[in-house]
């Protein structure tokens, strides 16, 4: 089944109405009244990218853009999405492709139920602060003078 068709029985089966693709092959729903998905739709391949804005990239620290991409190495802690930050927002997006995977209605529902477990998952550990190593070591100077620190 084509993920128009898809989208649009989620809609009806779910209350939001009739949903189809805009101008630029993206929908954008809100979950729970605070979670934002939008799916993209590549009609040239068939993916359909998930993507949700989880945080703000500003207060990070070096901790937690390691935390970020530790978890994301080969989607291993994040249910095989990806974070990472779209900098002209200053925004932590957590992403994930799927290639023609959508059968129905109800594995469009797995789908996304699984992706908004990983958004609140992750929204809350970039509102926790870093755990505390007891052995962290601060960074050694630049060799250069002060430059760019992170």
């Amino acid at each position: 089944m084509e993920f128009e068709a898809i989208l649009h029985e989620f809609g009806l089966k779910t209350g939001a109405g009739v949903l189809a693709p805009d101008e630029n092959d993206s929908v954008s729903l809100l979950f729970d009244n605070e979670h934002e998905i939008t799916f993209l739709l590549n009609k040239k391949d068939g993916a359909v990218l998930f993507y949700s804005e989880v945080g703000d990239s500003r207060t990070l620290d070096r901790e937690g853009c390691m935390r970020l991409l530790t978890a994301s190495l080969l989607g291993a802690q994040t249910g095989g999405a990806a974070l990472a930050v779209h900098d002209r927002l200053d925004k932590v997006v957590l992403w994930k492709r799927y290639d023609d995977s959508f059968e129905d209605c109800t594995d469009l529902e797995k789908a996304i139920n699984a992706f908004l477990a990983q958004i609140v998952h992750w929204k809350n550990q970039l509102m926790a602060p870093a755990p505390a190593s007891p052995d962290a070591v601060p960074p050694p100077p630049p060799p250069f003078g002060p430059g760019i620190s992170v």
